[in-house]
């Protein structure tokens, strides 16, 4: 009985000895450089590159296939007071779309980068196929002057707003930049709530 005693004892001794010892803790994990520039850093980039847009103005020539017109619209894009708010992952920004002369949209754009659903670059020809195949006219095609390029943030419910550039290289780093700001901001990670 002593034996198992100062067996016992020798166990205890040692199990408090190993309790007490410090583990250092863990290393840290390289950096994850693939993982891309901070959201404040991406924001930053989205919000300088927006505000140097200014105001994209461009001819767009219809021709009707059905009765063989033409015409011409003289498009005036423009953007103002952008602010890419990381705190919050949120976009605003106020555009002024003028047809002719006429205002289309003078409106301020709230975009939550959470609910943004895909973010395109086309050639704005191409987004005006679209359209005009949505609304059912097809014999109808259009041509640009000079090129522009359209980034079209697609939301919930339909919703798009489609921000216009000269330069398509422009359009496409900004367009990534989005995407990673999406991302960073947790975009699709929330289940649906019903």
């Amino acid at each position: 009985m002593k034996f198992t005693a100062v067996i016992l004892a020798v166990i205890l001794a040692g199990a408090t000895a190993l309790a007490q010892q410090t583990v250092p803790p863990p290393p840290q994990p390289a950096a994850d450089k693939s993982a891309g520039p901070s959201l404040e850093v991406t924001m930053k980039f989205i919000q300088e590159k927006l505000g140097e847009i200014g105001t994209v103005n461009y001819a767009a020539y219809f021709h009707d296939a059905s009765d063989n017109s033409d015409w011409v619209q003289k498009m005036s894009a423009t953007y103002s007071n952008v602010v890419a708010n990381p705190g919050a992952c949120t976009l605003s920004y106020h555009r002024l779309i003028l047809n002719n002369g006429q205002t289309s949209y003078n409106d301020n754009i709230f975009v939550v980068m959470h609910d943004v659903q895909s973010i395109t670059v086309l050639p704005d020809e191409l987004d005006w196929q679209k359209y005009l195949a949505r609304t059912g006219e097809t014999t109808r095609a259009v041509k640009d002057v000079p090129d522009i390029y359209v980034l079209n943030i697609k939301l919930p419910k339909g919703v798009e707003y489609p921000i216009r550039f000269y330069e398509q290289e422009m359009a496409n780093r900004v367009a990534k930049a989005m995407i990673h700001a999406v991302e960073l901001c947790g975009a699709g990670s929330a289940p649906e709530p019903f």
